[in-house]
Formats: structure tokens, sequence, C-alpha cells
């Protein structure tokens, strides 16, 4: 899983990425556009994003997963695509995801239209030299998260840390799968989802440090030679 945080959005938009300008509008060129997109409204720090990020309890990777005050699913679809996983897809993402938007060639629209459920938001892309994203219905909350699946997206450690916020007071030897019963029997869905978030933000924070000390150490070491 890719991680894309608003420091990396601030150097993609420096280097003259972040409009777009690209040659041809395949899936990772339309995903790291829209990554520079979505970051930009964030400061740096309240938001990161998850390339490939796994669903749990399904075979589905939703293409960008923006993670902020909510967490934001996009599924991208190019002319080179077709629609034939969409439904399986946005039934998975729906399990996990606040809210969920489809990014697709406009040939691919008429049809997606009938595939997703309303509450999705859908935006066309379009490559002519620079990529551009176009509004056609705005994304709403979605209504039928699954807490039992949400909750996997836990580590173990994560879990523990989240129970011990709220006051239990477990062996520190617990394994996951009592935790994550743990936390379903004690969190409502509003404090699960909070959890999950704060969970990957501080993912994304630490592996930010660590590819930072890595690239300082490779320098240090570069400059001894």
């Amino acid at each position: 899983m890719f991680v894309f945080g608003a420091e990396d959005r601030l150097r993609h938009v420096a280097a003259g990425e972040g409009a777009g300008v690209l040659p041809a509008a395949n899936e990772g060129s339309v995903r790291d556009a829209l990554s520079a997109r979505v970051l930009a409204r964030f400061s740096v720090g309240v938001a990161c994003a998850y390339h490939e990020f796994w669903v749990p309890r399904s075979h589905e990777r939703v293409d960008l997963a923006v993670v902020g005050a909510r967490m934001h699913g996009f599924e991208i679809k190019t002319e080179r695509d077709t629609l034939r996983r969409l439904p399986r897809q946005a039934s998975a993402y729906a399990r996990v995801m606040d809210r969920c938007t489809l990014v697709l060639a406009e040939k691919h629209l008429e049809h997606a239209e009938e595939l997703l459920p309303d509450w999705w938001g859908i935006s066309t892309v379009a490559c002519n030299g620079h990529i551009v994203f176009k509004s056609v219905r705005a994304p709403r909350t979605n209504p039928a998260v699954d807490a039992e699946t949400l909750v996997r997206l836990l580590w173990r450690e994560e879990a523990f840390a989240a129970l011990q916020r709220l006051g239990a007071d477990l062996p520190a030897t617990t394994h996951r799968g009592p935790l994550w019963r743990e936390l379903l029997e004690r969190c409502t869905l509003a404090q699960l989802r909070s959890a999950v978030r704060r969970a990957l933000l501080h993912r994304h924070t630490e592996r930010a440090s660590a590819r930072a000390n890595g690239c300082a150490r490779a320098h240090t070491a570069a400059a001894r030679r």
C-alpha cells in the first residue's frame, strides 16, 4: 500500500505535477493528479492518502483512500477499463468508507450511474495534455458502514491503544481478535470510525518520519564516502 501525504503533495505540485501535466490518462497518472488535487484542500499533516487501500473481508483495493475528518474512497475507471467489477467494488468499499467517488472517463458515465448507489459521488476525467476533473454528482455520507469490517483495519497495537483510551484494562499480550471484539462491544460506530482514522493518520506520520530518517542517513553516508 503506497502512502501519499500532504508533504508529498506539496513536492508534487512544486514539480509542476499537481496540475496534471501528463502525457496520457492511465490509472497511475490519474491517481497521482487526483491525490494532489484532493490533498491540496488540507493543511499539511491533517490528511493523508493511501494508494491501493485494502478492504478487509474482500479481495478489493480502493484506488485512492483519503483519510482526514472522514475516509473518502476513490475508484478510477479510465477509457482502458471496463465496469465489470464496479458493483463488487462498490459493495466492498461501502463497508469501510464514509464517502466514495467514482472518477471515470466520460464514455462510462451513463452505465456507471445505473450501477452505483445514489450516495456515491461521480466525476469525469479527461486528458488533452492536462488531466481535467469535472464533478457530475457530489458524494453523500455512506449510510451503511459495517463496524465488523471497519475494525479489522486496526493493527493489534492500534486496537489495544484505542481500548486503553476508552479505559479498558486488558493484558498487553491480548491477541488481535479479542481486541477487535472488545472494541465492537464498547464503541459506537462514530467512536470506531474516529479510532480507525486516528490510527491511519498515525501510520502515515510514522512512515513519513522513517522515510525522512532513511533519506538523511543515506545522505550522511554518501557525504562520508
